[in-house]
């Protein structure tokens, strides 16, 4: 795992380009942000209604689904 496969499953899976190393998704439910870093990456998940989840995970400790899956650390549709 490294940030250039986050970078694309997050492309395949209808994220847009931010900054440097950020990809965004809207939709019905609220706001999903990917921001990659060196070693690890941070999700910020703003769902109307509810307080915004952060998570933050290191590249060695995930495995990257196929696109239109959801990363196993934070199911994307909940």
């Amino acid at each position: 795992m490294n940030a250039d496969m986050i970078a694309a499953w997050a492309v395949e899976n209808g994220f847009l380009r931010v900054g440097l190393s950020n990809y965004r998704r809207h939709d019905n439910a609220g706001v999903i942000t990917i921001e990659i870093k060196r070693l690890s990456y941070l999700l910020i998940d703003e769902r109307q209604g509810s307080r915004p989840r952060l998570l933050s995970r290191l590249f060695k400790d995930v495995s990257l689904p196929r696109a239109g899956e959801s990363l196993q650390v934070l199911p994307l549709n909940q």
